[in-house]
């Protein structure tokens, strides 16, 4: 442990303390100063007096954001979209990474080779819209949740991971009688608690924030999730009529109040997750990142 003691070691660990500082603020910074806007009097939000701490507490854009017609149905479409999308993608990740992770797998290399190059080059957004089109799933919720169910890195990080899992006891457990996909299910899923809910997070996350695939393929708008239906608030195609309603109410209650309520209702429910994965989060990405 001499290295750590070296000055050449404690002004790297000073560099990178100031970089991930710096990170974590022009991460916070916006946060705090939206969270802000949308809990201040408008008047203040309009007077641009309005920094990291509210002035003043009205909670008035958030009544007035779940008053929209469409947000709370769009809540609803995106539980739906993410629960099904996360569930889907779970399985299809664990299906192909575990025979991907064997060895003995003929055609392994060649498998992995194929996976990797769809990591950076792809068909594009016309041949994929064509496609999705051809199968019948447009205006469908199979449009946005089956054609990206498997994510190329995903499925190398978990296919890492299961095989860093000892042969031995898969070996055991045929000699007891198991077959694979019940070895699949009870020996290898239960040691794979830390990449599982590492890679439910990346999916859930990904689903709830994904509005342009809802743009491409849902043509009807009660099928839209709500961070659609919170893009048009910020595009201004639905703000438009909800300041006009305001003004005719009487409530005074500025636009960019409007924005940032809307930003932070459906930004909180996925912060929420966070807390009940975090404990398997970094053990399941660094170990599903170490080469066995």
């Amino acid at each position: 442990m001499l290295y750590r003691r070296s000055s050449g070691f404690k002004w790297f660990m000073a560099f990178n303390s100031v970089v991930m500082l710096l990170l974590a603020a022009s991460i916070l910074v916006p946060f705090l100063h939206l969270l802000s806007v949308s809990l201040s009097e408008s008047n203040a939000v309009v007077g641009g007096k309005v920094g990291l701490w509210p002035q003043g507490f009205n909670l008035d854009s958030y009544f007035r954001v779940f008053q929209h017609p469409s947000i709370l149905a769009g809540f609803k479409n995106s539980v739906i979209q993410t629960a099904l999308g996360t569930a889907i993608g779970l399985f299809m990740l664990t299906i192909c990474a575990y025979p991907l992770s064997k060895r003995a797998l003929k055609g392994r290399k060649l498998l992995i080779l194929f996976i990797m190059f769809t990591m950076f080059f792809s068909g594009g957004l016309i041949p994929t819209y064509m496609l999705v089109k051809s199968l019948g799933l447009i205006d469908t919720i199979w449009a946005i949740v089956l054609p990206f169910s498997i994510t190329p890195y995903y499925l190398l990080l978990m296919m890492t991971y299961f095989q860093g899992i000892p042969e031995e006891i898969e070996e055991s457990a045929m000699l007891d009688g198991l077959n694979p996909f019940r070895i699949l299910a009870q020996i290898i899923l239960p040691l794979s608690k830390p990449i599982l809910a590492a890679i439910t997070l990346f999916l859930v996350v990904y689903y709830w924030n994904n509005w342009f695939n809802s743009m491409i393929y849902l043509n009807s708008t009660d099928k839209h999730p709500v961070m659609m239906i919170v893009r048009n608030i910020i595009a201004g195609s639905d703000l438009a009529g909800n300041v006009g309603q305001v003004g005719d109410t009487g409530n005074n209650i500025s636009s960019a109040s409007l924005k940032a309520a809307a930003i932070m209702s459906t930004t909180l429910p996925i912060m929420l997750i966070f807390p009940f994965t975090q404990k398997y989060f970094a053990k399941g990405v660094m170990l599903g990142s170490v080469k066995g």
